[in-house]
């Protein structure tokens, strides 16, 4: 072979070369790219924290309460009571939370709200029925029937409010008296009333009575309620409605404190 022939295949071998490291076979670029490297692409939801994985939801904000925290609660109390006050016990009640409702202004506007939520008991030996419930505007009531020997009062519909968390707030039912006998009966006390002319012929309904005090009224039209006091065994008016005596007055006279309701001033 010629040398010119050996030269020639020696130029083949080194362009072959060339070309293996263009194609970036076994050599090194020390240019300035030399020390990047490549990772994955890394996908971030919209409105994601930093780091978060594709799809997971963001991070809560510090502070934000938790989509399963409880409510804030109150405790309503629903008493049942006579009108003397003696405690009505094994009343079922109910108690309604109704919405949308603003507890601060203590009102349910009439057609404007919807049951939200609904809580059932009966009270005690003490006539109470305890509840623990949210913050909220609330109707309450009693289930029928109502206690052997029992009469409710009509008194149309009752509410309670609920306006902070651990507030307490009552609600009361209140139950007819049991028919008064003895000194508390009607007959016996509109005959001792020297002062009632024609409501001797009316019907006469005896409350709250103790054996010396008690209020009294009579089945007609018009106000024909009035406080009785006994003395020396006999009944006897002691203010007819509507009155003007102030508590104090009547508590120097020795009005019991269960009767306060009846004095507004």
């Amino acid at each position: 072979m010629t040398v010119r022939g050996i030269v020639g295949k020696v130029c083949a071998v080194l362009a072959l070369a060339a070309v293996a490291a263009g194609c970036g076979g076994g050599v090194t670029d020390s240019g300035p790219q030399a020390s990047r490297t490549t990772s994955p692409a890394t996908q971030t939801t919209p409105g994601a924290a930093p780091g978060s994985s594709p799809g997971s939801p963001p991070d809560k904000a510090p502070g934000a309460p938790s989509a399963n925290a409880p409510q804030a609660s109150g405790t309503a109390v629903i008493r049942t009571a006579t009108l003397s006050g003696k405690p009505v016990p094994n009343v079922r009640v109910n108690l309604s939370l109704q919405q949308p409702c603003d507890p601060a202004g203590h009102d349910i506007p009439p057609g404007e709200t919807n049951e939200a939520r609904r809580w059932n008991g009966v009270t005690d030996g003490n006539g109470t029925a305890t509840f623990s419930v949210p913050v909220g505007c609330y109707f309450f009531g009693l289930d029928k029937p109502a206690p052997p020997g029992t009469k409710p009062v009509p008194e149309g519909y009752h509410t309670l409010y609920v306006t902070a968390p651990g507030q307490k707030v009552d609600g009361l039912l209140r139950f007819e008296d049991p028919a008064p006998t003895g000194n508390c009966a009607p007959g016996v006390i509109a005959a001792d009333l020297t002062d009632i002319g024609a409501l001797k012929n009316a019907t006469a309904t005896v409350r709250e009575c103790d054996g010396q005090w008690a209020v009294i009224v009579w089945d007609v039209h018009g106000d024909s309620q009035r406080i009785v006091r006994r003395k020396a065994d006999r009944w006897s008016t002691y203010v007819v409605f509507p009155h003007d005596t102030c508590w104090a007055r009547a508590a120097a006279d020795g009005v019991p404190i269960r009767l306060k309701p009846y004095f507004t001033c």
